[in-house]
């Protein structure tokens, strides 16, 4: 374990630090302008996106489930189970967003993944040969991607509403 640890490239543990310090962020109340909030949720579901065709070179099954599980989190997540409380100004045009430790939770899980198939990927495991592996690999991807999605609609409209509502 040692080995991979010390054979990571360094730029790997200075982004797994901007993750973490970005993840924290999140933990604290917070004014966020409308122009930045959804800038953190386009980032880490384009990093999962690039996670399922870089890693698994966009087969359709991989596509398939993290699309099916991306679906199925964000209307989960807009529908079933809002949790945070959030308001829009729109004189000022910035969201008040109660802090969480969900972001930083879904941020590892995306960082995670990525980094062990990447060392899956370095030690040609045979793993990443088994079709049930790269599902359920694309399927987290998905799921994580959703949650961040669904709580970006939500502020959406709730900048359309200009009213509180729930946020995943």
């Amino acid at each position: 374990m040692l080995d991979i640890v010390t054979h990571t490239p360094t730029w790997v543990w200075l982004l797994l630090t901007l993750l973490i310090y970005l993840g924290v962020k999140q933990t604290r109340d917070r004014q966020v302008p409308k122009s930045k909030a959804f800038i953190l949720p386009i980032v880490m579901i384009t990093f999962s996106l690039h996670g399922v065709i870089s890693n698994f070179g966009g087969s359709f099954d991989s596509l398939l489930f993290c699309a099916v599980s991306f679906v199925a989190a964000l209307l989960i997540g807009v529908l079933i189970f809002p949790s945070q409380r959030a308001t829009y100004d729109a004189s000022t045009q910035r969201y008040f967003i109660q802090g969480s430790w969900r972001p930083l939770l879904l941020i590892l899980g995306i960082f995670s993944i990525k980094y062990t198939v990447g060392v899956m990927e370095g030690l040609h495991h045979s793993l990443l040969t088994m079709s049930i592996v790269v599902d359920g690999l694309s399927l987290l991807y998905g799921v994580f991607s959703g949650v961040f999605a669904a709580r970006s609609i939500v502020l959406w409209r709730l900048s359309r509403s200009t009213q509180t509502y729930q946020s995943p």
